[in-house]
């Protein structure tokens, strides 16, 4: 077995940690490569593609990852580049599943497919300002799973919310990034949290969902056990243009650390 990484990688508006073995990695890296070859020449043959924020109906002829972006953006009601990044994480996970790996995420600036033979614990929330975050602590999966968030408040993603994170875990981060976006969307004030969930419970994959603003709290599903930790701005996966202090929040500070 070759030793475990946390390698960096940074294509244009992706930028990704890739977790695995040395091994694995070149497979990430390559899927990476082609998820984001694939989604550039969707948007050159139809720049709607790019800016729609509504479901978007694909061709016949679409490519796998271009299928799977509308079909999750469909479930969720929003645009298929809402699921962009956690679509090119979920395509690396699996290619290094494919050769054999059994422990691994892809960290796509904030959305994550997951892969874990083992626990690992991944900071949720941090103000970029405090020391202190909370953490999840996920436990060894069969298959690979998506987290993904959104924030109304930090980050360069569009959101028509004020969340301060808005995080939905589903049976892919495709979808999970779609529904992390669609939740955000719904969540204006803290009275908004009763309801941020109602329209997603049912969707299939769906699993579990947390939203905040100003402190106040909502969940659905089974939400891993949350946990006190040390927020740890070396394990943040943010874009070069995107480092400073004030965009290391909810959609970039994530992290698994195993």
């Amino acid at each position: 077995m070759s030793e475990f990484v946390l390698a960096k990688l940074e294509i244009e508006e992706t930028a990704a940690t890739i977790a695995a073995d040395r091994d694995f990695v070149g497979e990430a890296v390559n899927a990476i490569k082609a998820a984001r070859g694939e989604i550039e020449r969707q948007i050159r043959r139809d720049r709607f593609f790019l800016t729609t924020l509504e479901p978007y109906e694909p061709t016949r002829d679409c490519p796998r990852i271009i299928r799977r972006m509308c079909d999750a953006s469909e479930a969720a009601g929003v645009g298929p580049m809402a699921t962009v990044a956690g679509a090119i994480a979920q395509e690396a996970v699996e290619a290094m599943v494919s050769q054999g790996c059994t422990h691994c995420w892809v960290d796509n600036g904030g959305d994550i497919a997951l892969r874990l033979d083992r626990p690992a614990t991944l900071e949720v929330f941090s103000d970029p300002s405090s020391k202190n975050a909370y953490a999840m602590v996920l436990e060894p999966t069969d298959d690979i799973t998506g987290i993904c968030t959104s924030s109304g408040r930090l980050g360069h993603s569009i959101s028509f919310g004020d969340s301060d994170v808005a995080l939905a875990i589903a049976d892919d981060a495709v979808l999970a990034d779609a529904l992390a976006t669609a939740i955000g969307n719904q969540v204006t004030n803290a009275a908004s949290l009763e309801l941020c969930f109602d329209k997603f419970r049912r969707v299939r994959g769906f699993r579990a969902g947390l939203a905040m603003i100003d402190g106040a709290v909502a969940t659905c599903g089974k939400i891993p056990q949350i946990v006190e930790t040390e927020h740890n701005p070396d394990r943040l996966t943010s874009h070069s243009r995107m480092s400073s202090r004030k965009f290391v929040g909810a959609h970039e500070a994530q992290g698994a650390r195993a």
